[in-house]
């Protein structure tokens, strides 16, 4: 464009900022489903902080093949229900591919959307075995939560418990229900005995004290939670007000750090598991946990890990997808992710299979004040 001294400095100026605007890479719109409400609403505000943190630092070094990544988040409320309005929005907003679905109720509803108009959906910790084996947009990088249940069942045996009361949370059903069934078959098979299975229907306002009444009236030598934090906690204060001392287990969605202002000392103890170890020395991890609490003021737990993986895992695709010169859509993102041999982890590498499913091993925390301490 040429000036001259006919255009005011105001529209000279304008008409400039619009040609340079007009040049500028196209960003790369990145949706993001994630719960951000509600009593266990902590593994969603640590995944979205991991995802922020990724594109960030890939933003930093020049986006991906020199396009800036955006990031539009949608709570989803942790519900099917929400997870389909999620989904459907952020695409609505022209996401290209999603991340989230932090739990598998949530999940459930954003798969569906996402099958539906053709866009990858890639969850950093949905687990329930529901979505494994099929070939469609849904990929993950956690194993399956029956795994969960099963190392746990393997460490009550090796402490000698042998009879067991199981509580379920049903709002995230189809991965708490295989918690329990991993850990009942596995805990059977070992010669032990589950009492009672139970379920807590909405935390919010459920009778934690009449179900600490009939988890005595069990008599077990151990109670697993397949549940939040939050519903572990509960369940933590409602024995302890009737001075009822029993071993608590659970699962890796319990495994946050707000269960400490839920729970207190009551918690101590508490064995849980996990398939990422925010406190691992590795140079990958000790630098991620450095950038996160500079960041966040606070060290990240399971899910910021997960989320911060995911993401990086994503922009490996994108930018396979950007250097093949392939249309950047859900089919296009699909391919990449089933065909790279390796993606970035701070555990080492990760692939999928071709189902969208990778497997990655669980590991056993116990609570010892206000940490999650390895178990050897």
């Amino acid at each position: 464009m040429v000036l001259d001294r006919r255009h005011p400095p105001a529209l000279a100026a304008s008409a400039l900022a619009l040609v340079l605007a007009s040049c500028a890479p196209k960003p790369v719109l990145v949706g993001a489903t994630l719960g951000l409400s509600g009593p266990a609403s902590a593994i969603g505000v640590e995944g979205r902080n991991g995802i922020e943190q990724a594109i960030s630092e890939i933003n930093g070094r020049g986006g991906i093949r020199g396009r800036p990544v955006e990031l539009i988040v949608e709570n989803d409320g942790e519900t099917v229900e929400g997870g389909r309005a999620a989904a459907a929005a952020l695409i609505d907003r022209g996401a290209v591919v999603l991340l989230g679905g932090m739990t598998s109720a949530a999940a459930t509803g954003a798969r569906e959307v996402a099958n539906e108009r053709r866009v990858v959906l890639l969850s950093p910790t949905a687990a329930s075995p529901d979505f494994s084996g099929i070939d469609d947009y849904f990929f993950r990088i956690i194993g399956s939560s029956d795994q969960q249940g099963v190392v746990l069942a393997g460490e009550a045996l090796r402490r000698g418990y042998r009879r067991a009361s199981v509580v379920l949370d049903s709002a995230n059903l189809s991965y708490s229900k295989a918690v329990g069934s991993g850990f009942e078959a596995a805990f059977l098979s070992g010669g032990g005995t589950v009492v009672e299975t139970r379920s807590i229907e909405k935390p919010l306002g459920f009778d934690f004290s009449a179900l600490a009444d009939s988890l005595r009236r069990d008599r077990p030598d151990l109670v697993l939670c397949a549940g939040s934090s939050f519903d572990l906690a509960s369940i933590a204060q409602a024995l302890a007000s009737r001075e009822f001392r029993i071993p608590l287990f659970g699962s890796m969605w319990a495994r946050t750090p707000d269960i400490f202002g839920f729970g207190g000392r009551t918690l101590e103890g508490t064995v849980l598991t996990s398939g990422a170890d925010a406190n691992d020395p590795s140079p990958e991890v000790s630098r991620f946990r450095e950038a996160y609490s500079a960041r966040y003021g606070e060290p990240p737990g399971f899910a910021a890990l997960y989320g911060y993986e995911a993401a990086n895992v994503l922009a490996e695709a994108i930018r396979a997808v950007l250097d093949g010169g392939s249309r950047l859509d859900g089919p296009g993102i699909k391919a990449a992710l089933l065909s790279l041999p390796s993606l970035p982890s701070l555990h080492g590498t990760l692939s999928f299979d071709r189902f969208g499913d990778t497997f990655r091993p669980y590991y056993l925390f116990e609570i010892r004040g206000e940490a999650f301490v390895r178990i050897p």
